[in-house]
Parts: C-alpha cells; structure tokens; sequence
C-alpha cells in the first residue's frame, strides 16, 4: 500500500505545490511509482507536469470533495506514494485529505506570517485527526528561506519555543525552485542538492516509507 503524504498551509506562497512536485519527481526518478492528486483550482502541479514528462509519475486533477478518500484508497494500491496538494487548509476537501494521510507537511518560511499561518494550520490538523487510532506524522519544514537572515533565525526560534514539530532539514531559497514553473521536471544544481539533503532529512526521520537512495537525476 502507498503512503499518502499531503501539504498544507494557511498562508498562500508558502510553496507547498512546489515542494510536493520536487518530492513526486525526485521520488519518480529513483523509480518510485508516484501519483500527484492535485485538487488545488490554480492547477499548479497539473501546469508544472504539463511542461516535462516525468517516467513514473503521473498527476490527477480531483475537485470532488466526498470522493476523495475513495479515489485515494484505490490509488494507494497502484501506487507506491500518493501525494496531495490543498486549496486552503481547512476546506471540506483538505479535511479529507488529512483523514486520509499517513504524513502531513506544512512549508514555512521564515517570515512571521508563515509562522503563524504554520502554527494555525498544525493546531487545525490536530483537531481533525483527534481520536484517530494512527494519527498521521506532521513536520513543518522551513522551505525557500534564506539561513544567513534574522527572518530566518527568528522564525525558527519562535516554531521551536512553540514546541511544534519542525523538520531538522531546510531548504534554501534558490532561483532553481523558481525555474521548475518554466521547464517542468527538477530544479537544477544547488537546488537539485539542497532537494536531495530534504530527503535525507525526511528519511533519517524515518518519515519515507519508499527509500530514495542516491540514483543520479536529470
């Protein structure tokens, strides 16, 4: 069975569909069977697909909110991860999808209305899988941030005094991230490596049911 892993975030920007579609090709190019539910009505990992074909991967657009733990449970079978991307973390279909996930990532940057709108969305999570036999994993990973910065320290400081569960790894904000809208596929160079070093880090967490080893990706 495939692991379900969705993204969410109270505050539109914070790069969830960019880092969903980094994870479903990344995983897709160390032969992983991967299939993006894209219920989002920007389309952004249905745009971003369209540009580059990607072996493996395939991207499904479902805006059918009482269908969605249906469709997710099929493809769970035919598929080794199923990710999802949201419209708004607390819409009828993004409650669904929390019921449905094995793990939820929350992107964040470091400015404070990230941090806040990270805050408010794990509080909102909580609250749906209350009382769940195996509630899902939850990080929220510090995405697109500049490390050198007091945004950065500060924001980070203030997801830990909260307590809350932040991912060990980051990722800097490099034009790579950028280029992906244009080209479709991978971000390129430092971004590629600083995508990999994401993985480790979810993986030393033991976060990845599928192992992503070291395959070289173009």
């Amino acid at each position: 069975m495939g692991q379900v892993i969705t993204a969410l975030q109270q505050k539109g920007g914070a790069g969830k569909s960019t880092l969903l579609c980094c994870l479903g090709g990344f995983l897709a190019y160390d032969d992983a069977r991967v299939v993006i539910v894209d219920t989002d009505p920007q389309r952004s990992c249905v745009q971003w697909a369209e540009e580059a074909e990607i072996p493996g991967l395939d991207v499904l657009e479902h805006r059918a909110e009482r269908t969605l733990l249906e469709v997710i449970s099929r493809l769970k079978k035919a598929y080794d991860v199923v990710l999802v991307d949201t419209a708004g973390y607390d819409s009828a279909i993004a409650c669904y999808a929390i019921q449905a996930s094995d793990l939820i990532l929350i992107p964040s940057r470091g400015s404070k209305r990230d941090v806040v709108g990270a805050a408010t969305t794990w509080k909102h999570v909580q609250t749906q899988v209350k009382g769940r036999k195996m509630p899902p994993q939850i990080r929220i990973a510090m995405w697109n941030v500049k490390p050198a910065t007091l945004v950065y320290r500060h924001g980070r400081e203030a997801l830990e005094k909260a307590g809350l569960p932040l991912l060990q790894g980051t990722v800097n904000a490099l034009t790579g991230f950028e280029n992906m809208s244009w080209n479709g596929g991978l971000p390129d160079g430092e971004a590629l490596r600083a995508f990999g070093e994401f993985i480790a880090a979810l993986q030393l967490e033991g976060l990845l049911d599928y192992y992503a080893g070291a395959q070289e990706v173009a």
